[in-house]
């Protein structure tokens, strides 16, 4: 018996055609899905046009909107695949991966680099890759791209015109589409939950990253913690490196004076890979004295989500 599948459109490069001003999102969810005949003959699809948006446009409540859609329809489909702009696609990867806690079916976004109608398109490529894993039973939610499957937490955009754009930071890939066998090869898996599934839809979206360059002004964390932030990025140097007072621009007064004001500062690298280690140097240390919060291996795109999903929820951020 075949799996029965939904798939979510909201737009995207997949989605595109000329509009005279450059490319905007068109084709609607059936159209893509017969771009793909032999997804329809390894599964039955139900449509669902959600959205036709460039994910530029994306805001965290439309991650609440895809959740939601994918809660109201949880128990009723083997698996999902949703159809999505690529710029933005690895933070609603990451907030479907913490906003459906305990997922029971295969969750899996996708889109393209080119458009469907184009003729050197991935488009085909990559929606079959994302209906094979959606059918495959592993449950869990995952981005698929140029024939690899990653983990929602962990997926970055690395590149904006290769077909390969994403890659997996910090953590093994889930698996990749074996093509000429036409299967799926897993290589990872999330721990199984034993837990029911729950749907966190609590955001917090006052969250910003600043990134820091050399000489730049703590003034600068000074104003966004006035203009109402309550969730702060740092995007520091190396292992963890923010300013301190050997330094003529010194973040640690701003750093108490944000603290002090209830806002909650995570400390993230610059550095794609291996993550940020507060503990490693005293620039790192001292920050973490004062009250920063270390962001661990997590990407920015991670971070950003946890800490809105932890400020909406008002959860203990001790263990952030």
């Amino acid at each position: 018996m075949k799996k029965r599948i939904c798939f979510i459109a909201t737009g995207g490069t997949i989605a595109c055609s000329d509009s005279g001003n450059g490319l905007m999102p068109s084709l609607g969810a059936e159209g893509l899905a017969a771009a793909v005949p032999e997804a329809g003959e390894l599964c039955s699809i139900d449509f669902v046009q959600l959205m036709q948006l460039d994910s530029s446009n994306l805001t965290p409540a439309h991650w609440q909107e895809i959740a939601g859609a994918v809660a109201e329809r949880h128990d009723a489909y083997d698996g999902f695949v949703i159809s999505h702009g690529t710029d933005t696609m690895a933070y609603t990867a990451a907030a479907l991966y913490y906003m459906l806690e305990n997922v029971k079916v295969p969750v899996v976004l996708t889109g393209s680099q080119l458009p469907m109608e184009h003729p050197e398109t991935d488009a085909k490529r990559n929606l079959l890759t994302a209906f094979h894993a959606a059918a495959s039973g592993r449950a869990g939610v995952f981005l698929a791209f140029d024939g690899h499957v990653l983990f929602g937490d962990s997926a970055k955009k690395l590149y904006s015109k290769e077909f390969h754009a994403f890659h997996s930071i910090n953590r093994p890939e889930a698996g990749v589409m074996d093509f000429a066998a036409g299967k799926m090869v897993w290589h990872q898996q999330d721990c199984p939950s034993s837990g029911s599934f729950r749907l966190h839809r609590q955001l917090d979206d006052r969250v910003m990253v600043l990134k820091l360059l050399p000489g730049t002004s703590p003034e600068l964390l000074k104003l966004a913690v006035d203009a109402g932030y309550r969730g702060i990025i740092l995007e520091s140097f190396g292992s963890g490196g923010v300013p301190t007072d050997e330094s003529p621009h010194s973040f640690l007064p701003m750093i108490d004076y944000a603290i002090q004001k209830g806002v909650v500062l995570v400390c993230t690298t610059q550095c794609i890979y291996d993550g940020v280690h507060l503990e490693t140097y005293e620039v790192g240390v001292r920050a973490m004295q004062h009250g920063v919060i270390s962001g661990g291996t997590a990407t920015v795109e991670a971070l950003a989500v946890k800490l809105m999903l932890a400020l909406g929820e008002g959860r203990d951020l001790t263990d952030f």
